[in-house]
């Protein structure tokens, strides 16, 4: 499914119209580039300057998006980039990280891990499909009698050769330095506060708070009007670190997709997974299949606004299965059919 995923993404994104989104300025020195999921950058980006140099909270999901957003801060500042901090292992997050060579890479050690371990297999399957696409597409189109299928057929091999290019410029960098907890960067007046705050979207989730400015860079443990992506998510351990994060003394919330949002944003969000709690429940406490609460739960129509609609059926699926293991761990073992007892 991630091979699949980032497949789709990274051909959408390769035909996708140009996109050099500006930095919109969030606090004095500290700017944030919002940015369309359908353009080749697809998540947000943030730019904190400080005293002696520039930090950086994730990259866009491709290096052109990368050197788009360093062209955008030469805009603001002659001041290297010192620090770029990933807030997960994502593509979307990372992938722009080459742009930045000098500067100190830093996620949480599981995110790192993910990367190495997820991420650049992912990719390398990636290309592997698109070529053999390719190959299957130019053994069939000379044969294609008619003209508007072989034009199809073209245009879809143009698509894949194009993500080939791209990803032949794509150097996967991982980050150097990794956290399991909290750290603080320093740098004169300024502190800003790279923070482990739960598991959630992944569970290696870190977010950038700074206290001074009372902004939060959240990554995607926020998304803002828009229904999440939960495929390495734990999202009965999300809320409780949604909590967490509503607890820090900050008015301004960034997320990881769509607009710069407040702490009631996040709330609203937070609310999101506890209704999406509560719709799959009363379907695992009466037996109901997977794919009967898959097939009978809709969005409920307040949030038929959000971006990503076609998520919401894998949130249904991740919730339901967390909540059926969650039934199971508490059911007593005498409690279980005699079958499942003796089993050895």
């Amino acid at each position: 499914m991630l091979l699949i995923i980032l497949l789709a993404c990274l051909l959408c994104a390769s035909t996708s119209a140009k996109e050099d989104p500006e930095l919109t300025k969030v606090a004095e020195g500290i700017y944030a580039r919002i940015v369309s999921p359908d353009s080749s950058a697809v998540a947000n980006a943030g730019v904190v300057v400080m005293d002696q140099s520039v930090l950086v909270f994730d990259t866009h999901f491709t290096p052109e998006a990368g050197f788009s957003l360093l062209a955008t801060i030469r805009s603001v500042t002659p001041k290297s980039v010192r620090y770029v901090v990933n807030s997960h292992w994502h593509a979307d997050h990372t992938h722009g990280n080459q742009a930045f060579a000098g500067a100190q890479l830093i996620s949480s050690s599981n995110a790192r891990r993910d990367m190495l371990q997820n991420d650049l297999p992912s990719l390398n399957r990636a290309v592997r499909v698109a070529q053999t696409q390719i190959d299957k597409l130019r053994q069939v189109v000379s044969k294609e009698p008619d003209a508007a299928e072989r034009q199809k057929m073209r245009e879809q091999i143009k698509t894949r050769e194009d993500y080939l290019q791209t990803m032949t410029r794509l150097n996967i960098t991982v980050p150097v330095i990794t956290l399991d907890e909290n750290t603080t960067i320093h740098d004169g007046k300024q502190e800003a506060r790279i923070l482990f705050l739960g598991v959630g979207h992944t569970d290696g989730d870190v977010v950038l708070f700074l206290p001074a400015q009372k902004v939060v860079f959240a990554g995607d443990l926020f998304f803002n009007n828009g229904i999440p992506n939960v495929q390495d998510a734990s999202i009965l351990e999300w809320m409780k670190t949604l909590n967490g994060l509503l607890k820090l003394d900050a008015t301004t919330f960034v997320p990881g997709h769509g607009p710069i949002g407040s702490k009631r944003d996040v709330q609203t969000f937070l609310s999101y997974l506890e209704e999406l709690k509560s719709l799959v429940s009363p379907a695992v406490e009466r037996g109901d299949s997977l794919e009967q609460a898959t097939r009978d739960l809709q969005l409920p129509a307040k949030y038929s606004s959000y971006q990503f609609q076609n998520f919401f059926p894998s949130n249904v699926q991740k919730m339901y299965t967390e909540l059926k293991g969650l039934q199971i761990e508490l059911t007593p073992v005498e409690d279980a059919p005699k079958a499942e007892r003796h089993q050895p």
